[in-house]
């Protein structure tokens, strides 16, 4: 018979991955501040509340209390909290030495992906009045057609 390590004993009771429970872990080390970002994540709605998914505070556990402390600041002032991406950016200065509330505030300044204004519209309403041979084009190639023709 195996022996399990503990980490995988309690993924086994849990039904979570050893992973997981790595993750668990590895957020002891956030101060309660930061903790407190993960809790409303999982008990609050997100548009209310500033939030902190797992994977993020995972990365961000791994700067010093002090940083920690920068960085909630930071949060705070900003009234942001970073993706994972921006996270790794926080944490990549961390270990140049450059991380400072300005550093901080840059990286949380910058617009994350999904807050790209959009627009949609019907695609079966657009389609309907697109030349045929338009539609076996690359969708790409269709929004150009669209712009030049509201140019023109």
């Amino acid at each position: 018979m195996q022996k399990l390590t503990s980490v995988e004993l309690i993924a086994k009771v849990r039904g979570e991955s050893r992973e997981q429970v790595r993750r668990y872990i590895r957020l002891t080390y956030l101060i309660l501040e930061l903790l407190k970002l993960v809790d409303d994540t999982i008990i609050h709605d997100k548009r209310t509340y500033l939030t902190l998914c797992i994977t993020t505070a995972v990365e961000l556990s791994y700067l010093t209390k002090d940083e920690q402390k920068l960085l909630f600041a930071s949060i705070e002032y900003e009234d942001l909290t970073p993706n994972r991406a921006q996270a790794i950016r926080i944490r990549n200065l961390r270990q140049k030495h450059k991380l400072d509330f300005n550093s901080i505030e840059k990286i949380l300044d910058k617009k994350k992906g999904n807050q790209n204004d959009q627009i949609s519209f019907n695609k079966e309403k657009i389609e309907a009045v697109l030349p045929k041979e338009l539609l076996k084009r690359d969708k790409r190639y269709i929004e150009q057609y669209i712009i030049e023709a509201i140019q023109n």
